[in-house]
């Protein structure tokens, strides 16, 4: 385990409220679980939605441009919505260069080798295995004109942390480039807990998997049947903030539990919670008025904002230019 990895994890487990952070869920078995959470959850709105909106809106979502662009897709994953903006582009434009980034390197492997053998010579895949910071830097050095997507992501960050994302992006923008990023708009309390707290019990099993990987890797063995999952949404309309869901699990008794690889102990009183988010929570959702001002504070633009019928999802293209009027 490399030493900055240690470091956060120990911060994390000997904090005042106790947590790990979400995107240590992200390894080639945490990508699989989370993407059966996308598939096999029936309230699980919001992959619904964003492929209902790629389906029926892909013109708008996706910018026409004067001229050939590489497309860029952060955290890529399985590529499976991606896929629809690939096609929309070779209707545009006779090849594609793409450049998947995502932090399972294993998991996007398999990915551009799945798409390799679906789009030939047609998809030119230059696959990016890194975090934000380390791929965005790769990213710089690549000139021309740029779509660049980033599916669901931002939700997972914390304010300030979206921020500062939005702002790093903007980095490898010129005037030429534009950035569709999607956002969770659902302020509906029900529909977001029966997402996230479902019957079959699949999101616990992906968001508890960050307990599963640290038992694996550092050699614990903290048990969680003694242990309560719960969810919160706490809601907030406030402009310079947004709603998000909190997800824990709460001690069913006194736990003492040694874990070697990081040479500490994992102490917890009864009733204490143990967080799998840093900050106050995750899977934040916003209004469109917060979506503007989290793109502002970033020093972009938000040219157009695109939403479903339910108002789920929405996908936001962004410019760094000022010229195009702000929806």
């Amino acid at each position: 385990m490399e030493d900055d990895l240690r470091q956060t994890l120990v911060r994390g487990l000997t904090s005042s409220p106790k947590y790990i952070p979400t995107w240590y869920n992200y390894d080639d078995v945490g990508s699989e679980l989370q993407q059966q959470c996308t598939t096999d959850i029936p309230d699980y709105y919001l992959c619904t939605s964003d492929r209902y909106l790629l389906q029926h809106r892909i013109q708008d979502i996706v910018p026409r441009m004067p001229y050939d662009v590489a497309l860029v897709d952060l955290g890529s994953g399985n590529c499976s919505k991606t896929r629809l903006v690939i096609n929309e582009l070779l209707t545009r434009q006779n090849t594609l260069t793409f450049y998947p980034l995502d932090i399972s390197e294993e998991f996007l492997l398999k990915s551009v080798k799945d798409l390799s053998e679906e789009y030939d010579d047609s998809l030119v895949i230059t696959p990016i295995a890194a975090d934000y910071v380390q791929g965005i830097e790769q990213l710089k050095q690549i000139e021309g004109p740029k779509m660049i997507m980033w599916f669901d992501s931002i939700i997972n960050l914390s304010y300030e942390d979206q921020v500062n994302t939005l702002n790093l992006i903007s980095t490898m923008m010129t005037d030429k480039c534009r950035l569709v990023f999607s956002a969770d708009v659902t302020l509906d309390k029900e529909a977001v807990l029966s997402a996230y707290d479902d019957d079959a019990g699949i999101m616990q099993r992906f968001i508890s998997y960050a307990m599963t990987r640290l038992n694996k890797e550092t050699g614990s063995e903290v048990d969680l049947a003694k242990f309560t999952y719960e969810v919160d949404f706490i809601s907030n309309n406030e402009p310079q903030s947004m709603s998000y869901v909190r997800a824990y699990i709460r001690a069913n008794d006194v736990i003492r539990c040694p874990i070697p690889g990081l040479g500490i102990d994992l102490t917890m009183d009864k009733g204490e919670c143990l967080y799998f988010h840093e900050g106050p929570g995750f899977s934040c959702k916003y209004s469109l008025e917060q979506l503007c001002t989290i793109v502002e504070k970033a020093g972009l633009c938000l040219a157009e904002s695109v939403s479903d019928g339910q108002r789920h999802a929405a996908f936001c293209v962004c410019t760094t230019v000022s010229t195009i009027p702000r929806i």
